[in-house]
């Protein structure tokens, strides 16, 4: 992972072939050399790769019969059990893109993310199917009543440049963007990660929501090593994530919330008897988080994970040490994955020495191939050309980043209004819409409050000075949890009377609270 051209402002990960076109092809190779292996534990029951795979060719027979081929785009209703994780595998290999659709999100969102998605089916495994399935006029397939059959035919492989799915995240517009991440993008990521975690352990837990690429890395990369996926009931489910096991886990995702969370319990989890490896991404990483850890870190190692949905689950990675923490005001992010560069740029896109704070960019095998329906009207994804270097992809992260005297990256920010709360990217342009079409609201603005889970806060002015604060803020509550994912609905709403200003005619919230008198309605 040595950088280069440090000095150019230029960091470039290492150049791998990567030897596989996607990660379908490589859970095939694990179904015929290791087939007896565990692949999925979902509910005490395990899966193996050999079943695996039996039931992901069943699965594309049918999607096939139901006429879904290359280039379509199937939903599906991402519960975190074996049937889901089958479904898209079996979507993937008919070179289809799978959409997943976090079943507690509620039926404005889903309905937004459909309308996005245009798919030609929806799948869902009816033995967690949570929430109330929606009703698309396309083919509705619950994976569970499709029968086995003896010998499901094979299939050619998809290739690196198709659509392996499509994320959609919080978009500055007020609706959700999908993210299309392509094949070679996401076996770049799951052979560079795998490398990052090593293969000692069993796998890891899938516990996060399957709508967001957060569990992305706890899906994929196991399953390209030839691990164990171990599926989690729910986010804070402390027994599985970290109670007694026969075998570690081999690494495991949460964000700073989750660890801060976790470390406030009765009895906080002892990660060294859990876990080889503890990733921490979607957030930025205190150190002084780490050091309150303690000795339960002692004998694991540690990495800082970072990157947009853009940029394929992650991009950039640090190992470091609990014992030697570094003085900076978070961990670095530190270099980018194979066959990526990272950029940190000026206004103009010229590249910047260390030292110097400017745009992170991110070019190379990690980035998305877009946004659907070509949907970018902040211009983020660029030709590398731009950047004086060969035709290729790239993106504006909209991060703000320093490289650092030792050729690592540091985040130091956004350049924008987008905030980042429990590791889910909110988008404040998608809450201000929603907030602002509230009647009675005439402004908005927004904070994160701190604490064992971070939460948004939302200040509102009313149209009329005189009307019902508690009314009103009651109103818009109710509004956003129709309308959003729990993780952008804010935690708090309070009334009042103005939004202040600062001198730079940014949107001044501490002086906005000082406003208040008494409790938070």
């Amino acid at each position: 992972m040595a950088p280069s051209a440090v000095h150019t402002g230029i960091l470039s990960g290492e150049v791998r072939d990567i030897g596989a076109a996607s990660v379908v092809q490589i859970v095939r190779e694990h179904a015929a050399l290791r087939p007896d292996a565990v692949a999925v534990e979902s509910a005490g029951e395990l899966l193996t790769y050999r079943r695996l795979w039996h039931r992901v060719l069943v699965l594309a027979a049918a999607l096939d019969e139901a006429g879904i081929g290359s280039g379509d785009r199937v939903a599906l209703w991402a519960d975190r059990t074996a049937g889901t994780t089958a479904a898209a595998l079996a979507v993937m290999l008919l070179r289809a893109a799978y959409v997943p659709i976090d079943p507690t999100h509620p039926a404005e969102r889903v309905s937004a993310v459909l309308a996005g998605a245009r798919p030609a089916a929806l799948l869902h495994d009816g033995a967690g199917a949570g929430g109330a399935l929606p009703a698309p006029d396309v083919p509705v397939i619950d994976v569970r009543a499709v029968a086995d059959t003896p010998a499901p035919p094979e299939r050619e492989l998809p290739r690196a440049e198709d659509i392996a799915y499509v994320v959609f995240t919080s978009g500055s517009t007020g609706a959700p963007k999908g993210v299309m991440v392509e094949h070679g993008s996401l076996v770049n990521y799951t052979a560079w990660c795998g490398n990052l975690v090593g293969r000692e352990g069993i796998g890891s837990p899938l516990f996060a929501s399957l709508g967001f690429d957060l569990a992305m890395t706890s899906l994929w990369v196991p399953l390209a090593q030839g691990l164990r996926v171990v599926t989690v009931a729910g986010l804070w489910d402390q027994a599985t994530l970290f109670g007694p096991r026969q075998d570690a886990y081999t690494f495991v995702k949460l964000t700073p919330s989750h660890a801060r969370f976790f470390d406030l319990l009765a009895e906080p989890p002892h990660y060294s008897r859990a876990t080889r490896l503890l990733m921490f991404g979607g957030e930025g990483l205190d150190p002084a988080l780490v050091s309150s850890l303690g000795p339960r870190l002692d004998g694991v190692r540690l990495v800082n994970h970072y990157g947009p949905t853009e940029t394929t689950i992650g991009c950039c990675a640090h190992r470091f040490d609990s014992t030697r923490l570094p003085g900076t005001p978070t961990v670095p992010i530190g270099t980018p994955a194979w066959n990526t560069r990272a950029y940190v740029v000026d206004e103009n896109l010229r590249p910047l020495p260390p030292g110097s704070p400017g745009e992170l960019v991110i070019a190379g095998r990690a980035v998305a191939a877009g946004y659907l329906g070509d949907r970018d009207p902040d211009g983020r994804f660029l030709d590398e050309r731009e950047l004086g270097r060969e035709p290729g992809r790239a993106y504006r992260t909209g991060d703000i980043a320093e490289l650092l005297p030792d050729g690592s990256l540091l985040h130091l920010g956004r350049r924008d209004d987008q905030l980042k709360v429990n590791g889910h990217r909110v988008e404040l342009g998608e809450l201000r819409h929603h907030v602002l079409a509230v009647p009675g609201v005439a402004d908005a603005a927004f904070d994160i409050v701190r604490g064992a889970v971070d939460t948004l806060e939302l200040f509102v002015r009313p149209v009329r000075p005189q009307a019902d604060g508690e009314a009103l803020a009651e109103a818009v509550r109710k509004a956003l949890a129709g309308a959003l994912p729990s993780a952008l609905v804010p935690g708090t709403v309070r009334t009042v009377p103005e939004i202040l200003f600062n001198s730079n005619g940014k949107c001044d919230v501490a002086a906005t609270r000082r406003l208040l008198e008494g409790p938070a309605r």
